[in-house]
């Protein structure tokens, strides 16, 4: 069931995503599904976010598989370190994953500490979203149904 996430649901979100980026000394902080659609989004990076979090999603699907076939539930936490970037991947819970880049610069064990609190904060306001209405149940909101009576995608000869 889909879920509506509300301006102030966002607000919240990056509440906690700035409040770790200046903690952490982190360039970009974003939170995506598990499917690798971004949710929220802070920092100043120039690198591309929608692509970031569809490869984050999939690295860190493959890193739940590998766990798996060690004979653990899941490795909550993947870090890839380069010479000039880094990225540290966390999962907040079963359907979000928290991204963040780095630089050199950055404290690698700042990155991880800070993390665990924002994740916390995370989990809090992601649980809050989900007891609120699913989609479609206000009276504001229409149904959409899609007739199967006719073929929506099929090649015309003109």
């Amino acid at each position: 069931m889909a879920q509506v996430l509300q301006e102030k649901d966002s607000v919240r979100l990056r509440k906690v995503l700035l409040q770790l980026l200046a903690r952490s000394e982190s360039d970009d902080c974003l939170l995506c599904d598990s499917g690798g659609h971004m949710l929220a989004l802070e920092g100043a990076s120039r690198h591309d976010p929608f692509l970031i979090s569809a490869l984050g999603a999939g690295v860190f699907g493959a890193s739940r598989e590998l766990a798996r076939m060690l004979g653990e539930n899941e490795f909550s936490a993947v870090l890839h370190q380069g010479e000039r970037k880094s990225i540290f991947l966390r999962a907040v819970d079963a359907d979000t994953l928290l991204v963040m880049i780095f630089s050199q610069s950055a404290n690698v064990g700042l990155v991880k500490l800070y993390s665990t609190p924002a994740v916390e904060d995370l989990r809090q306001i992601l649980a809050d979203i989900k007891q609120g209405p699913p989609v479609g149940d206000t009276e504001d909101s229409r149904p959409f149904v899609l007739s199967t009576e006719t073929q929506l995608f099929s090649l015309r000869k003109e």
